[in-house]
């Protein structure tokens, strides 16, 4: 009889050549990059809002926001492939925030086994064969 392993899901963003995970429970949905209206805002990668819905929502820049941006010197015109990925922000009651990525690779299923700590104490990493992939929680990326 097989052994019941606990499973976390996670949509696989990539920015460049790196990969993160959002857990699925946070994603609301996936649309197509547009072009954010810009809005004043103190937020280094605060893009602007769109609409969506009928609703206003702030579009993050997340390699601006995990601060890899300017290490890989990304450039200012997101590629063809790049997907604004709707999560509910907690913190702000559950407003939806748009997370500008590279691209939406897919959903992954990872088993706890393959979870770690990140050494340098701030959040998890998953090795998925030779991958690895840094996992991301929405709340914490307004």
């Amino acid at each position: 009889m097989p052994v019941a392993t606990d499973t976390r899901q996670f949509v696989v963003c990539a920015l460049g050549a790196e990969e993160y995970g959002l857990p699925i429970g946070q994603v609301r949905e996936i649309v197509r990059y547009v072009e954010p209206r810009p809005v004043a805002s103190e937020l280094p990668w605060m893009r602007g809002v769109i609409g969506l819905r009928g609703r206003l929502v702030p579009v993050h820049d997340l390699a601006e926001r995990l601060g890899i941006a300017a290490a890989a010197a990304a450039p200012a015109v997101p590629p063809a492939s790049a997907k604004l990925v709707i999560v509910e922000h907690v913190e702000h009651g559950g407003e939806p925030v748009g997370l500008l990525v590279d691209d939406v690779l897919e959903v992954r299923t990872v088993a706890a086994e393959q979870i770690e700590p990140v050494p340098s104490g701030s959040g998890e990493i998953a090795r998925v064969g030779e991958r690895l992939m840094l996992l991301l929680d929405a709340g914490e990326l307004g």
